[in-house]
């Protein structure tokens, strides 16, 4: 049974099956641990390595393929073939390009250059920069200060190149936002000071980004309800509340997701709502848990006629109130519940 659900990898063991890596240790498997060459050891000479924003880069000498594995064939190097040239090496089928361009042929640079205005190919800003008609889709391009903005749906990345993906889009990998589109959110971190991270996650500082009622996300950047910045909330943050509809993460954040609004994650009930119910945790203790899964102390939420959810917080129940569900009690006290008190 553990043979079956175990496979080494070196020396006598071989390689690992299709479609595995083998880590460091010589153990054989298809996540991050086995397959990060950067972070498990990945040993390429003996099954997969993995190579992308989440895995990293490929050994030394090796390209990344369009599909995130790392090879030294044509179908993992060539540039024509989607080879990934951010996270190894790429090349250009034809060993020399006299020019490139839509007007020669759509040719296209070797790796690492750039096709000018005029259908050269070069690593200067001469040919690299936007702002000078580097042309796109021929060979790299340039982006930042001096050099020009990414076209429409792009961003530039930290190093100054355009791109579509996490590496080049990424806030917290240091995506220039004044030079293209920037991402935000789980995974891909905070805008920059003075941005608002979108309810589609890319930042920015316009109403359309930065509007609570248009669900500007303020765990990853600041967002502003009628004119009113709301960078922190609850106790650690001087008190503040969060706008209407919206919850305070533990952490201090306003935010409508499970994340910020949760009971069982930490949501702080004193300033601004909280969910409770399968899935997101029992109210705080006087709390009850209403029909639609939000904590309160009301009529609205505690009175078992209404729906009160007696599994996630306490219900009550008397004259107005209701009745109990089937098999709980109706305390003196007029709380329901299942035990001797009850």
């Amino acid at each position: 049974k553990c043979k079956d659900l175990i496979t080494r990898c070196g020396g006598e063991f071989g390689s690992c099956p299709s479609g595995k890596c083998c880590n460091k240790d010589g153990y054989c498997g298809a996540t991050y641990e086995f397959c990060s060459v950067s972070e498990g050891g990945c040993q390429s000479e003996l099954g997969n390595c993995r190579c992308s924003n989440e895995f990293g880069s490929c050994p030394e000498g090796q390209c990344c393929s369009k599909k995130g594995y790392c090879g030294s064939t044509e179908d993992y190097c060539s540039v024509d073939k989607g080879c990934q040239s951010e996270f190894g090496k790429c090349t250009s089928n034809a060993t020399t390009v006299d020019r490139c361009g839509s007007q020669f042929g759509g040719k296209s640079c070797p790796a690492g250059q750039c096709c000018s205005k005029k259908g050269y190919c070069g690593t200067t800003a001469a040919y690299c920069s936007i702002d000078k008609g580097c042309q796109f889709g021929f060979g790299d391009c340039k982006c930042g200060k001096g050099l020009g903005k990414c076209p429409a749906g792009q961003c530039c990345s930290k190093k100054g190149y355009c791109g579509a993906t996490a590496a080049y889009c990424s806030a917290e990998k240091g995506c220039q936002s004044g030079f293209g589109d920037c991402k935000c959110g789980t995974g891909l971190g905070s805008c920059p000071a003075d941005q608002c991270c979108s309810k589609k996650g890319y930042c920015g500082a316009t109403e359309a980004f930065c509007s609570v009622d248009k669900g500007c996300q303020s765990e990853f950047g600041k967002c502003t309800s009628n004119a009113t910045t709301v960078d922190r909330c609850g106790s650690q943050f001087g008190g503040k509340s969060c706008p209407a509809g919206q919850c305070c993460s533990k952490k201090g954040y306003c935010g409508t997701t499970a994340a910020y609004c949760s009971a069982e994650k930490g949501c702080q009930s004193g300033f601004g709502d909280c969910k409770c119910g399968t899935g997101l945790g029992s109210c705080p203790a006087g709390q009850c848990c209403s029909k639609k899964g939000y904590c309160g102390a009301t009529a609205a939420y505690c009175s078992a006629e209404k729906g009160c959810q007696s599994g996630f917080g306490d219900c009550k129940c008397g004259t107005g109130l209701g009745s109990c569900p089937a098999g709980q009690c109706c305390s003196k006290k007029g709380y329901c519940g299942a035990t001797a008190a009850y």
